[in-house]
């Protein structure tokens, strides 16, 4: 009996984490499809918008016909980007339900058809067939994984030997993140979880991957610095004419030249990089 009812309690501590780990899932997925998140990245939701998704498509060698899988797709901008501009086709898989639906809805209201279909899944655990994919991408999405090796290693099965994940995201140095941006901003920058250099290169290495290319695209974070300093510099104006002031406004321009400093001392970058599947 007493077993019986230990083998009950433990079922149920794992109901509980599982339940914990998809509502944190879920209010991840609402924040990047929140006003706050387009403000800061975007349309694409990532520093160099779809002329560096591109860029990323062009060192993983995408070609015409392949089969291309895009882990956490959001609203599908770069599915639907790199399946037009490499002739490919592209599945995406995200967890939030309303990105899946403007995705979707993309796809039906695009003139051209292009090759591009969206499911709803979790993208630390791609829902595919060992092989189904030549070639996958991950977007600014790895550093807000709390299962980062389960999802390379979920990418690897999902891909055909010799096949090639893109990754681009943030990198950071361990403890220079200011205290201000931990929060619901540091997710929406991709810097309250992202990894050293070294870090996204041992984590490629250790789930199934030879790495093959990086690239240095830090230039698109001081990009977005500069778009939001624009924009927090005109809220800070219309908030001054209308009497008000204080809180995160106030904050913005110190933690703007804060991140600035880290991006120009090398502790924050954007970094590319391109694994290949192991034969």
């Amino acid at each position: 009996m007493v077993i019986e009812a230990k083998a009950e309690i433990s079922e149920e501590r794992q109901d509980l984490d599982l339940a914990s780990e998809a509502v944190a899932k879920a209010c991840c997925a609402d924040l990047f499809q929140s006003d706050m998140a387009r403000m800061f990245m975007g349309d694409s939701l990532h520093p160099g918008g779809l002329a560096l998704t591109r860029r990323l498509g062009r060192l993983v060698d995408i070609a015409p016909g392949d089969r291309v899988l895009d882990l956490a797709s959001a609203r599908g901008a770069s599915a639907l980007a790199v399946s037009r501009e490499f002739r490919c086709q592209v599945i995406g898989v995200e967890f939030g339900a309303a990105a899946l639906a403007e995705a979707n809805a993309s796809v039906a209201a695009a003139p051209d058809w292009p090759d591009v279909a969206f499911v709803r899944g979790d993208a630390e655990s791609p829902p595919f067939r060992s092989g189904s994919f030549d070639h996958a991408i991950c977007e600014c999405s790895m550093s807000l994984f709390s299962k980062k090796s389960l999802a390379i290693t979920g990418v690897a099965r999902s891909l055909r030997a010799g096949g090639r994940l893109g990754l681009s995201d943030v990198t950071i140095e361990p403890g220079v993140l200011p205290a201000e941006l931990a929060g619901h901003i540091g997710n929406v920058l991709c810097l309250t979880d992202a990894l050293t250099f070294d870090g996204y290169a041992s984590l490629m290495n250790d789930g199934g991957f030879d790495l093959v290319e990086t690239l240095d695209a830090s230039d698109e974070i001081t990009k977005i610095l500069d778009g939001i300093q624009s924009r927090f510099g005109f809220l800070m104006a219309v908030q001054g004419f209308l009497g008000g002031g204080g809180g995160l406004l106030a904050q913005a321009p110190r933690l703007i030249r804060r991140v600035r400093e880290l991006v120009d001392g090398g502790q924050l970058g954007y970094r590319l990089f391109v694994g290949q599947k192991w034969e």
